[in-house]
């Protein structure tokens, strides 16, 4: 990827960042953290380290994952479905 492009992907996910509040969902890319069967968590807040934090749905445990291993696409696309049905 050029530095264009990788500029290009870190603008869009900054700005989906800042679209994001507190409880709503957020899904692992397939291609990280395989071992992983839950790829679902619920947003808490972006840590001073620009990692994001993560926590089960039980709120029994969290743990902080880097910006790339969100599924940004996946999250763009689940907004816009709410937006439609008027849940958003």
């Amino acid at each position: 990827m050029n530095a264009v492009a990788k500029s290009n992907n870190q603008k869009t996910k900054n700005s989906s960042l800042k679209s994001i509040t507190p409880g709503e969902h957020l899904r692992l890319r397939d291609d990280v953290y395989r071992y992983l069967q839950t790829r679902e968590w619920i947003f808490r807040r972006v840590e001073r380290d620009n990692t994001i934090l993560l926590m089960h749905e039980s709120g029994g445990f969290g743990w902080n994952v880097k910006m790339d291993d969100i599924d940004w696409g996946a999250y763009r696309k689940s907004k816009r479905k709410k937006e439609l049905w008027g849940k958003g």
